[in-house]
């Protein structure tokens, strides 16, 4: 966590007439002094209706200083059963936490004019946003930076790992990066944001060419037949991407 080198730009990925990908001459997008990497668990996916049940933020600055928060709180509702099985909380667990209004003005002052970064940030921006609302406190604006959006970005067509969940799920990027081994049970905020910056960091990375990995064409770009993402299978001569669309079924040995 010392090296901070990777907040000093984000390389802005194009691709040429050939279809290779190259950084933009323009050079970086220009990253703010601090990053507010965060993640919320909630009671649903409202974020009207539903409430936030856990916030973890950590800062990073450029003048190296690291700072982060963490909380529970207190929803004032039963959680659903299928967040329990999700997050590993129980009402027990919230029962004797602070409630919204008691954090929110906490969470709010850590935040300050930092760049919240996040997988799928419009869905914690919104939660926050609600919760800043309700409390009488000054949102924050739509910006930051979305490492869902890189990724779809650098890696169109990712293909999907086992036990990966999706393309372009935090999960999936975890095993695409091979960083499971630290993070496989990721799934509360803070093991959460842990795991983001370190995908954020393999993100620039790659798109700077600072990683010399090389990918085959079908792991980022999908199916060469049809265009969808192919899945990961393990087999016992190795890994091999398959198409599970039925009317391709496309098999290639990586």
């Amino acid at each position: 966590m010392a090296d901070l080198a990777y907040l000093e730009g984000f390389p802005c990925p194009r691709r040429n007439e050939g279809g290779d990908r190259e950084v933009a001459q323009e050079g970086l997008v220009a990253i703010s002094d601090r990053l507010i990497f965060l993640d919320v668990e909630t009671t649903g996916l409202d974020h009207q209706r539903d409430r936030i049940i856990e916030i973890f933020m950590l800062s990073l600055s450029k003048d190296g200083e690291v700072a982060e928060y963490e909380t529970l709180i207190n929803p004032q509702r039963p959680l659903p059963k299928e967040i329990t099985e999700i997050t590993g909380l129980t009402d027990a667990d919230l029962k004797d936490a602070p409630v919204e209004a008691e954090v929110a003005p906490v969470v709010r002052e850590f935040i300050g004019l930092g760049t919240p970064v996040a997988h799928n940030l419009q869905f914690d921006l919104r939660f926050l946003n609600a919760m800043f609302r309700r409390n009488n406190l000054l949102e924050l604006g739509g910006a930051g930076i979305d490492t869902l959006t890189i990724s779809r970005e650098l890696f169109p067509r990712l293909a999907v790992y086992p036990g990966g969940g999706g393309s372009h799920r935090l999960s999936n990027l975890m095993y695409h990066f091979r960083l499971e081994g630290a993070y496989a049970n990721a799934h509360r905020a803070r093991e959460d944001v842990m795991l983001l910056v370190e995908v954020f960091r393999h993100l620039q990375d790659y798109a700077s060419g600072r990683r010399a990995l090389v990918y085959p064409e079908a792991l980022i770009y999908g199916c060469p037949t049809c265009g969808a993402a192919m899945h990961v299978v393990e087999e016992q001569q190795g890994k091999v991407l398959v198409c599970r669309n039925e009317s391709c079924q496309v098999r290639l040995v990586v």
